[in-house]
């Protein structure tokens, strides 16, 4: 019995000198850089764990004007290194040897967007979104964006099985503009002041009040989620304003953030990758044809429209099975009106889908079959069947 106990925990050890195995909450330390492996975004597999056979190596980057990489207490005057795994949590840059964790980079690196060719149909604009290392672009998602209204159509991106672990930081970072749009200030029109004025000019004086409240405001709501990918490098990427959409806060908080979770607990089951697309559709109206934009162009047109519905188009590529979560983008539509805004058969009262379950936050959503959910304007696919 102690020969064999001291044989498997001599196995255990060989392991692990052949491997450098990596903690996402303990081994990457702010400011992260942005880590490729095997050209794509370095990932943890389904446990949550970061492995690398020893020898292996990573192209760790800090990308943009003035990043560049530290080692240990030292700044180089490099802002792309090559890190390679020798045992444990040690890595070997040039002659630099050390923990992992003390590779960082002296500014957080920029994320930047470049336009897609091809579009994505009737005049709008395809943007990728992510780092460029070594002057090839790595994609972390990509945006529809219409420049007329000035708003996105969908963001397409892929959630893998392992996204369910990811690095949590209560650090926040500023959405960017990006440089795609323009004269717009998209941070001007999201203060509560520009909401109520919006509001006010639409319904008359201090009627903004019955809707904008310290709980209660449109907020900047993330479309390809912060939590849906894993590094902080790829989730600071997410604070770009052409991944938000203007969404009440009581349902980003509530249904929106319940299907973000289930959904990501539903695919670390079916343990494979799935496409995403969240998209808008539609303008918000008070009931009476007033619809609501937070700021005009220069010829009084509104741009900048607040949804009246979002939704989550889940494609599995494999089986080409999908389903559609549609959430109306109001807390103040009554039941008859919401009746009358449910575009489908609500497929999510079925047993297949008590993965998911809606919050009490006064907002309304439901699901609908691929087929069913056509006046949405959603993305072309060819589909199979429902996604459960």
């Amino acid at each position: 019995m102690f020969s064999l106990l001291f044989f498997s925990k001599t196995l255990r050890n060989l392991l692990d000198i052949q491997y450098c195995n990596l903690s996402l909450q303990d081994d990457f330390q702010r400011p992260t850089p942005v880590y490729i492996q095997d050209g794509r975004f370095l990932a943890p597999n389904n446990t949550g764990a970061i492995s690398l056979r020893k020898s292996q190596t990573l192209l760790v980057a800090c990308t943009g004007t003035r990043r560049r990489v530290v080692l240990g207490n030292e700044t180089t005057d490099h802002d792309v290194v090559e890190a390679q795994c020798l045992s444990n949590n040690t890595f070997k840059v040039d002659k630099w040897t050390g923990p992992f964790k003390d590779i960082k980079c002296n500014i957080q690196p920029y994320f930047t967007s470049e336009e897609v060719k091809g579009g994505c149909g009737r005049g709008n604009k395809l943007y990728g979104v992510g780092y460029k290392v070594k002057e090839v672009f790595y994609s972390l998602y990509e945006a529809c964006f219409d420049p007329l209204l000035v708003r996105t159509v969908y963001v397409r991106h892929e959630i893998l099985p392992s996204s369910i672990h990811f690095h949590k930081d209560k650090h926040r970072p500023q959405f960017t503009e990006g440089g795609l749009f323009h004269k717009v200030k998209m941070s001007k029109l999201y203060a509560l002041s520009n909401q109520k004025a919006r509001i006010n000019d639409l319904l008359g004086p201090n009627e903004a009040d019955k809707y904008i409240t310290k709980k209660e405001f449109l907020s900047r709501g993330h479309l390809a989620a912060r939590a849906d990918f894993s590094l902080r490098a790829s989730q600071v990427a997410t604070f770009h304003y052409v991944n938000t959409a203007p969404q009440w806060q009581r349902g980003n908080a509530g249904d929106w953030a319940a299907l973000e979770e289930g959904l990501k607990r539903r695919i670390h089951a079916l343990g494979r990758p799935v496409t995403v697309y969240t998209g808008t559709h539609g303008v918000l109206s008070f009931g009476d044809g007033k619809e609501l934009y937070l700021t005009t162009d220069a010829n009084n047109n509104g741009i900048v429209p607040v949804p009246l519905y979002l939704y989550k188009l889940v494609y599995d590529p494999k089986t080409k099975k999908a389903v559609v979560f549609v959430t109306i983008n109001s807390s103040f539509y009554n039941s008859t009106m919401t009746a009358q805004l449910t575009v489908c058969e609500d497929v999510c009262e079925r047993r297949e889908f008590s993965w998911l379950t809606w919050r009490d936050d006064g907002t309304t959503s439901f699901c609908c079959s691929y087929e069913d959910a056509e006046e949405l304007n959603l993305p072309k696919l060819t589909v199979s069947g429902l996604f459960h």
